[in-house]
């Protein structure tokens, strides 16, 4: 059997909508490569898009409304996932949201609040949810999507976020140290910043794409923003066979961003 085929894997991936980029693209990826998709996501239409795309590679995924922000639909899912499917095999966690960009006291606890509820509390009950279900069944694979903001601090109002991602992080490392011993292994993946629907968005104003854009593409030693189809490669790296020893690992894909020094250029002066 060759070593990246997910033929017959039950595989989970939260945030799949086609408006967010990122696991819609691992969610397409998995379908391409065999797995049986299981997609959730808070955006309907969305949710609806990438079902209909998965269909069309010859699959029916099971698709199922799901903010990772409300612990009773991360339940009801699940239950519907055991229901339907009977196991899961590999569990990807992306879903994420960026409270408005203000300075660390002006952040209202609301905000603070909500960001942590998806992007850490959302991560780690689906996380419980499918280790009970990989227990059972003695292997499994876990996938967080991290961030370089984890790693590093961006400023700009990021710290929220890489609070958050930060916190992935170390859950990632905690949980592949636990389960390693009974067949579950957990990674994530780090991206830097990301060609998304949201991103096209901002740069459509000015501000951004002549200010903030060029100093992005500065830390980008590739010279260019990431794109969603950059992650599915690793993703599928990461939940077959061929990674049966990698467990732990936070892998960047970045384009070289966390290798270079902040002082450091991908250009020479001219």
């Amino acid at each position: 059997m060759p070593v990246f085929d997910l033929v017959n894997k039950i595989a989970l991936v939260t945030g799949a909508g086609a408006n967010g980029g990122i696991g819609h693209a691992i969610a397409l990826g998995y379908a391409r490569v065999g797995a049986r998709l299981v997609i959730a996501d808070c955006d309907a239409a969305g949710l609806a898009q990438t079902a209909a795309e998965i269909s069309h590679l010859g699959q029916a995924p099971l698709a199922i409304h799901c903010d990772i922000g409300e612990p009773q639909q991360i339940s009801a899912l699940f239950e519907a996932l055991t229901r339907e499917c009977g196991k899961l095999d590999v569990l990807v966690n992306v879903p994420f949201v960026f409270p408005s960009r203000v300075r660390p006291h002006e952040l209202a606890l609301a905000d603070w609040e909500r960001m942590l509820a998806v992007n850490l509390t959302g991560y780690f009950l689906c996380c419980q949810e499918a280790l009970r279900l990989m227990l059972v069944a003695g292997s499994g694979v876990i996938i967080n999507i991290g961030s370089n903001a984890g790693e590093l601090a961006l400023g700009r109002g990021a710290m929220p976020y890489s609070c958050s991602k930060g916190a992935v992080h170390q859950m990632t490392r905690e949980l592949a140290v636990e389960y390693a011993g009974v067949g579950i292994r957990v990674n994530a993946i780090l991206p830097a910043q990301t060609l998304t629907p949201g991103l096209r968005a901002h740069l459509e104003v000015p501000r951004f794409r002549d200010h903030v854009l060029p100093r992005i593409l500065a830390g980008l030693p590739q010279g260019r923003l990431l794109d969603p189809e950059d992650y599915v490669g690793p993703a599928i790296f990461l939940a077959s066979d061929a990674a049966r020893a990698v467990n732990g690992v936070l892998l960047p894909v970045d384009g070289g961003n966390l290798a270079m020094n902040a002082g450091g250029s991908h250009t020479w002066p001219v």
